[in-house]
C-alpha cells in the first residue's frame, strides 16, 4: 500500500467519523463555530518541527505556568498530563475547567481524604456540571490526592456566559491563585479550542504578565496531518510550533473522534438524543478502514455484531458443540471481544476503540480464509493463537498506528517486580518462556523444549494474555516492517493472513521466525514515552 494512499484512506475515516458525531450532536453554534475556526486559523499558520522529549522538559521546567489541552471525551487527554506531571517534582499546583472554583471546599476535603468519592461527585454535581465521564479524570485527581499536589476549580458556576467571557473569569482565578503560589509552577488543564493565543492564554497573560506561559497541544488534527503528509507521525510525538507553544503527536485524530462518537452510542451523554446503538454499524466503520488500507474487497454480508444485552447472541450459540459454546462463555467472562466464523457473528463486551478494532480484525481475517475456526483450547493451540492475536494487533495498528506493543524487555522488568499488572505472573512466565523458544529456534534451528511449556499447569487465563502479549510483539515488527517497505500490500497479505486450520500449522509458524526476528524493532519499551 503506497503510503500516500494510506495517508488518504485514514483522512477519510476521520472525515467520516467526525461527520458521523457532528450529525449527533447537531450544528454548532456561531458563537462556537467562530471560536472553533480561530483555533483552527492559527494551528494551520504554525510550521511544526519535530523537536526531543529532552528539549520539551527543558522547556517545561523554565515555565511558570503550564497550560493543557483537553479533548473532554477522551480518557488519554488527562492520562497525557499525567504523564508530564509524573515526572517531575511534585512542587505545583493544579488547575482544572472540570471542577468549579465555588467547588474548592469540597475539592480540599476530597484530597484530604475527609470526603469519599461518591460524595464529593455528588457535592461537586459532576454529572450536571461537567457531564464527560468521570473516570477520564479520576486517575488525576487520585494521583494528586496521594501525592499531596493542590488542585483548585477554575470553572465558574455561572450561567449564560461566552467562552470568551469564560476565558476571562478562569484567568482571573490563575491569577488568584498565583498570588496564593508564587514560588510554583501552575499546570492548567483545559479544553483544548481554548488554547488558540486569543483565547485563554491572551488573557493569562492579561492578569499576570510576568509569567512564562508554555501551552500545550494533545494530538491536534492540523498538526498530526501535517506530519502524517510527511511520513513523520510515527516518529514524532513531541512537536514545537513556536518557543510557547508545543504539540504532543500522540493520538490520531480518527482515534480522538471514534472515541467520541463510541462516547455518544453509549447515551452516556443524556443531553444528547440517540436511537439505539447499531454496533455493527460501529464494526463496520472500522472493517472498510482495514479493507482499503490492506487493498481488500469491503465485504459486510457476514459480519453481525451483538453485545450482552443482546438475547439473540446466546440463543445463536446454544446449538454449538459444547467444547465451543463453554470457551465462548469464557470469553465473555473475562470481558473479551471476538469474531465467531462458525456462525459469522462477533460479540463485543466494550464499546470502545480498541474492542471495536479487534472484532474487525478478526472478521477481516476470517474474510481472508484464514480464520475460519475458533479456536476452543488456548493451551494445545497455543501458537495458533498467537498468530491469531498478532494478526489483531497488526490490524489494530492500521486502526490506531501511535499504540504500542510490549516488548521482550518490557516482559523482564515486569517479571522483576514484586508486584504484578493485571496479567499476572504465570501469563509474563509464559510469554518469556515462549519468547525464549522461539530465539531458540532461531539460533539451533531446532526447538528443545516445544513440549515442555504444554506439560505445565499454566491456566488457559494465562495462555490467552500470553498470546496476546507475544502476538502484539510480532504485529508491532509485522507494522514496522511495512512502514519502512520490507514488507508490501497487498503483495505480502498471504504472509500474514496465514491459514489457522492448515496441517503442521506449528512446522510454518516456526519457519516463519527466521524472517520475523530480522525485522527491525520500533522501539526498546512501550513506556519509552512521555
Amino acid at each position: 500500500m503506497d503510503s500516500t494512499r494510506l495517508a488518504q484512506i485514514r483522512k477519510e475515516f476521520y472525515l467520516a467519523t467526525r461527520s458521523r458525531v457532528e450529525a449527533i450532536i447537531g450544528r454548532e453554534s456561531t458563537q462556537l463555530r467562530s471560536y472553533r475556526e480561530k483555533y483552527e486559523k492559527e494551528l494551520s499558520r504554525l510550521k511544526p518541527t519535530a523537536s526531543s522529549k529532552k528539549i520539551f522538559s527543558l522547556r517545561l521546567k523554565q515555565a511558570d505556568i503550564i497550560l493543557v489541552g483537553d479533548f473532554h471525551v477522551l480518557k488519554q487527554s488527562s492520562r497525557g498530563l499525567l504523564r508530564l506531571i509524573r515526572k517531575i517534582k511534585p512542587d505545583f499546583v493544579l488547575c482544572l475547567e472540570c471542577l468549579k472554583d465555588t467547588d474548592q471546599k469540597h475539592i480540599d476535603q476530597f484530597l484530604d481524604g475527609k470526603l469519599a468519592e461518591k460524595d464529593f461527585l455528588s457535592k461537586v454535581q459532576w454529572k450536571k456540571s461537567w457531564s464527560f465521564p468521570w473516570e477520564n479524570y479520576r486517575p488525576l485527581l487520585k494521583w494528586a490526592q496521594a501525592n499531596q499536589v493542590k488542585i483548585y476549580g477554575i470553572n465558574s458556576d455561572r450561567k449564560g456566559l461566552s467562552l470568551s467571557e469564560r476565558d476571562v473569569l478562569s484567568a482571573q482565578v490563575i491569577e488568584n491563585i498565583r498570588q496564593r503560589h508564587t514560588g510554583k509552577q501552575i499546570f492548567v488543564q483545559y479544553g483544548d479550542l481554548h488554547l488558540a493565543s486569543a483565547h485563554l492564554p491572551k488573557q493569562i497573560k492579561k492578569f499576570l504578565p510576568k509569567d512564562d506561559l508554555c501551552v500545550i497541544y494533545q494530538s491536534p488534527e492540523i498538526i498530526y496531518f501535517n506530519i502524517m503528509e510527511k511520513q513523520k507521525e510515527i516518529s514524532t510525538d513531541v512537536v514545537r510550533l513556536s518557543s510557547d507553544q508545543w504539540a504532543l503527536n500522540v493520538l490520531p485524530p480518527w482515534v480522538k473522534w471514534q472515541d467520541y462518537l463510541l462516547y455518544l452510542e453509549s447515551g452516556f451523554d443524556k443531553k444528547v438524543k440517540r436511537s439505539e446503538t447499531d454496533l455493527t454499524d460501529n464494526v463496520a466503520h472500522t472493517v472498510q478502514l482495514l479493507s482499503e488500507s490492506f487493498g481488500f474487497k469491503n465485504d459486510l454480508s457476514a459480519l453481525s455484531v451483538y453485545s450482552s444485552d443482546d438475547d439473540l447472541f446466546f440463543e445463536h450459540i446454544e446449538n454449538l458443540p459444547a467444547a465451543l459454546k463453554k470457551r465462548i462463555l469464557e470469553n465473555i467472562q473475562e470481558g473479551h471481544s471476538f469474531y465467531i466464523p462458525e456462525l459469522q457473528i462477533a460479540y463485543l463486551s466494550r464499546l470502545s476503540v480498541n474492542h471495536v478494532a479487534r472484532v474487525a480484525a478478526q472478521y477481516i481475517y476470517f474474510l481472508q480464509k484464514g480464520f475460519t475456526r475458533s479456536i476452543v483450547d488456548p493451551k494445545k493451540d497455543f501458537l495458533k493463537l498467537i498468530w491469531l492475536e498478532m494478526v489483531t494487533y497488526l490490524c489494530s495498528k492500521f486502526a490506531n498506528p501511535k499504540r504500542k506493543s510490549d516488548t521482550l524487555q518490557d516482559i523482564r522488568q515486569a517479571l522483576q517486580k514484586e508486584q504484578f499488572d493485571d496479567r499476572g505472573k504465570e501469563a509474563l512466565m509464559l510469554a518469556l518462556n515462549q519468547k525464549l523458544v522461539e530465539l531458540q529456534f532461531v539460533s539451533l534451528g531446532q526447538v528443545k523444549n516445544f513440549n515442555t511449556l504444554r506439560t505445565q499447569s499454566y491456566s488457559k487465563r494465562s495462555y490467552t494474555m500470553a498470546s496476546q502479549i507475544l502476538g502484539g510483539i510480532m504485529g508491532e515488527k509485522f507494522y514496522y516492517a511495512l512502514t519502512k517497505k520490507q514488507l508490501r500490500l497487498p503483495k505480502d497479505n498471504r504472509m500474514i493472513f496465514k491459514d489457522l486450520t492448515m496441517a503442521h500449522f506449528a512446522e510454518s509458524y516456526y519457519e516463519s521466525l527466521d524472517f520475523i526476528e530480522s525485522l527491525p524493532t520500533a522501539f526498546k519499551s512501550k513506556f519509552d514515552k512521555l
